[in-house]
């Protein structure tokens, strides 16, 4: 007998599932396995896709005797002679549906991080080369400067110190251009979606970064500028809502601009027809 292969397409799910909890997760599993079965998940209080993907088989609370399951077992499954209750076959394959879905978009979201940050680490090397020729350039032409001034004094070559303020605006940059390719919709600002610590001791430098869902994540130094990968991943893992929190805040703020457009049109409007009415008016009594 031949087997049939489902066919996994993840664009019936919104693009930042993963970060969805409590009612915005259970509308989307209402979608996909219908009311009853998105009860049965609100019963066990699984609550997001990550407590959803943690247990094996939610269909195992039916197996125990208890008033409060009994309408869901009806709903559910089929009763037999014996008084055993057997869940429907088609109840079952949605929920595997579901559980499908949610693994092949986190495999989704896992692989365009692994190329943005492949694309980012690729991108340090010819900054630097870029940086290092253009010093390079800058102190020949001060050395050919020197050699035909009419005094003996050296002029020093300026270079951007690798200090703290380096480090803290290369982070910064470095999270604002990986959310533009992320997502036009997407805008994280330091000091509001999260906090970044940057510490010298020594001449070594520490760095982490404190996530507006509140979690804590170190960044580690590579050569000379610092990796924040460790954040990329934090920030699409099924455990923050930072992304989801900041798309919302685009989204109002792109939706009351548009309000506010709107309101100057209008009085723009009146004023014109204010005016044409003052001209009408004098037109008509200098007649």
């Amino acid at each position: 007998m031949a087997t049939f292969k489902r066919s996994i397409n993840t664009s019936v799910l919104p693009d930042d599932i993963l970060s969805y909890t409590d009612t915005q997760f259970y509308n989307v599993a209402k979608q996909i396995v219908g009311d009853i079965g998105m009860e049965l998940l609100e019963i066990q209080s699984i609550r997001s896709p990550d407590s959803f993907l943690s247990i094996p088989d939610v269909f195992a609370i039916l197996g125990i005797k208890c008033a409060a399951l009994n309408p869901l077992k009806e709903s559910l499954c089929l009763k037999t002679d014996d008084d055993k209750y057997i869940v429907k076959p088609g109840i079952k394959s949605l929920m595997t549906y579901f559980r499908e879905l949610i693994i092949k978009k986190q495999a989704e979201v896992m692989k365009i991080l692994r190329y943005k940050n492949n694309l980012c680490i690729s991108v340090i090397p010819s900054i630097t080369t870029i940086s290092s020729t253009t010093n390079e350039s800058s102190s020949s032409q001060q050395q050919q400067l020197s050699v035909s001034a009419t005094t003996n004094l050296v002029q020093p070559t300026t270079t951007i110190p690798v200090d703290e303020n380096y480090h803290r605006n290369f982070i910064i940059n470095s999270i604002n251009n990986w959310c533009t390719k992320f997502s036009s919709k997407l805008s994280l600002i330091e000091g509001t979606d999260y906090h970044l610590t940057v510490k010298s001791l020594n001449d070594n430098i520490t760095a982490k970064i404190k996530c507006g869902c509140g979690s804590k994540v170190g960044l580690v130094k590579i050569r000379k500028n610092i990796q924040i990968s460790n954040f990329y991943k934090h920030l699409v893992s099924m455990a923050c809502n930072t992304i989801h929190k900041s798309k919302r805040r685009t989204i109002s703020n792109n939706s009351n601009r548009n309000q506010n457009n709107s309101s100057n049109d209008v009085d723009t409007s009146s004023k014109k027809g204010n005016f044409l009415f003052y001209l009408d008016a004098r037109t008509m009594f200098s007649n």
